[in-house]
């Protein structure tokens, strides 16, 4: 009897311990999510996937989406976070309703109106109509809502997200009380996208803890290799990231959006005038030593400006 009783209270501590202890992580759980693969874009451009952790971009968007864990995405402008918020759900657009997702973009003077709508009066009665805002919209047509240049807007204006990205999923809209409380579906989720170093950026505590990932974007070169984007602009680019990195250089850096403008305008007006276009776009402050950088690649050049009147015999 004493043996059985020893056996049984092992039985139970080790049951015990069984329940105390977590299950072992996966390694990867990267085969559980199926690439989805270059995407075109409403403006008819096409995204190449990228690399977040083991996780095709893409697909890690569209898996966050489904767990309703909302994804904020920052990094320097032209690396292309609104390109990949704009790829994951384009497969979702429906023609004369919306692209897979709503969009509002950010300023100092957004306000709870641009996201809910507004009365707007119409011109032939006269009497006032409700507009819908990208917010509304996203819930009905249970889509995402991308909310670009997120660090722009007041914080204060932001709080309409709050209780939407918590849990709560339910927008009452007291710009007008007619409307009934709006619910979000399954496929509704928030994506923010900002520059963090931009003047004036500002995301409270608050809304930052309700992202459930935060993923720096920055420019992948061996793509913008692929797209013909000269691999001395790249060296240049390259060369300032690591000297920003050993905090060297604090200045400008082009990213993917200025470096394939910097191609295509060198197909079509030539090398010197693609860089002097490129330094006239470099920020004042910051041109002097950027132009020095770029001279090692390109020789030494003006940055873009008009000179004298056309030669009469080129009229």
């Amino acid at each position: 009897m004493k043996q059985r009783g020893l056996a049984e209270l092992e039985d139970v501590e080790r049951r015990r311990t069984q329940r105390r202890s977590p299950a072992p992580a996966p390694a990867s759980l990267s085969t559980a999510l199926p690439p989805v693969g270059p995407q075109t874009r409403p403006n008819g451009q096409l995204y190449h996937p990228r690399m977040v952790g083991d996780l095709e971009d893409l697909a890690f968007l569209r898996d966050a989406r489904s767990h309703r864990e909302h994804v904020l995405l920052v990094g320097p402008p032209g690396t292309g976070k609104t390109a990949l918020s704009e790829a994951a759900f384009v497969q979702d657009a429906v023609q004369g309703q919306h692209n897979g997702l709503e969009t509002i973009v950010g300023t100092a003077d957004t306000d709870v109106s641009d996201f809910v709508g507004t009365f707007v009066q119409n011109p032939t009665t006269g009497g006032f109509e409700w507009v819908s805002g990208p917010l509304i919209r996203s819930i009905e047509n249970d889509v995402p809502l991308l909310v670009d240049e997120i660090a722009l807007i007041d914080p204060r204006e932001l709080t309409v997200l709050y209780a939407l990205m918590d849990g709560r999923g339910e927008l009452h809209v007291t710009q007008n009380p007619t409307l009934p409380p709006l619910k979000v579906g399954p496929n509704w989720f928030v994506v923010g996208a900002c520059n963090p170093d931009v003047p004036g950026a500002n995301l409270s505590d608050a809304l930052l803890s309700r992202f459930h990932h935060h993923v720096e974007v920055t420019t992948d070169w061996d793509l913008a290799a692929d797209l013909g984007v000269p691999l001395d602009l790249i060296t240049v680019a390259k060369n300032l990231d690591s000297r920003r990195q050993q905090e060297t250089y604090e200045g400008w850096i082009p990213q993917l959006r200025d470096a394939l403008a910097f191609a295509g305008t060198a197909r079509r007006y030539g090398q010197d005038f693609a860089v002097a276009s490129l330094l006239r776009k470099c920020p004042s402050p910051d041109r002097t030593e950027f132009a020095e950088a770029m001279k090692d690649k390109f020789g030494e050049i003006a940055p873009l400006a008009l000179g004298t009147r056309v030669p009469a015999g080129r009229r």
